[in-house]
């Protein structure tokens, strides 16, 4: 008999939001956790997530700092906002340099920042840590 663990259980039931309006790294972070077997939304800015959120459930949500219609920091305010919101985990992924994307990150309500070009591996890392707590 083989026990489950609470890693893999969990990797198993969550569900992601990726916000990001950069195709290629839109599907760059899709691909790296739903080989891991996330369950993953993505949308091409904070409007669009704004709507899913009216009908999807999240565990955690990765949004690009910089997009059209609604930027990251105003998104993650609003979606802060919304009830039964405000322990989700919201990660900043950005170009931004290190000492401005953890300013931006802590400014802006964020729990974490993934500074881009990111390898998988930060990535999964990331997202089990924030999954687990």
């Amino acid at each position: 008999m083989t026990m489950d663990t609470g890693a893999s259980s969990t990797r198993r039931e969550a569900t992601i939001l990726i916000i990001e309006n950069d195709p290629s790294d839109r599907l760059l972070l899709e691909k790296v956790l739903s080989s891991r077997g996330y369950r993953c939304f993505s949308v091409t800015h904070g409007r669009e997530a704004l709507d899913l959120l009216e009908r999807v459930q999240v565990d955690l949500i990765l949004t690009d700092l910089l997009m059209p219609v609604l930027d990251g920091q105003r998104t993650a305010q609003l979606i802060r906002a919304r009830p039964g919101m405000g322990k989700v985990p919201i990660v900043a992924v950005t170009a931004y340099p290190p000492d401005e994307a953890r300013s931006s990150a802590s400014s802006g309500g964020y729990d974490e920042y993934l500074l881009k070009p990111f390898k998988p591996r930060q990535l999964l890392d990331l997202v089990e840590r924030l999954l687990v707590h």
